[in-house]
């Protein structure tokens, strides 16, 4: 990988959170980073699902029902 796994996790999480504030401009920043870092990896499905990872934990917990 040409970056750290806390970098991929990083920028999913950062893009949720700043969805979470509804500040886009924010949010898009992180998800450019992320296309771009994506196109220089050989096998890009592990970075993507350290991306995915990072957004689904700054996703607020619902209580169960």
């Amino acid at each position: 990988m040409n970056n750290t796994e806390h970098a991929y996790f990083e920028a999913g999480y950062k893009c949720a959170r700043a969805r979470l504030q509804s500040d886009e401009h924010t949010a898009q920043h992180w998800k450019n980073w992320f296309s771009a870092a994506l196109a220089t990896e050989p096998d890009d499905s592990y970075p993507r699902r350290l991306f995915n990872q990072g957004y689904r934990e700054a996703q607020p917990r619902r209580a169960a029902a």
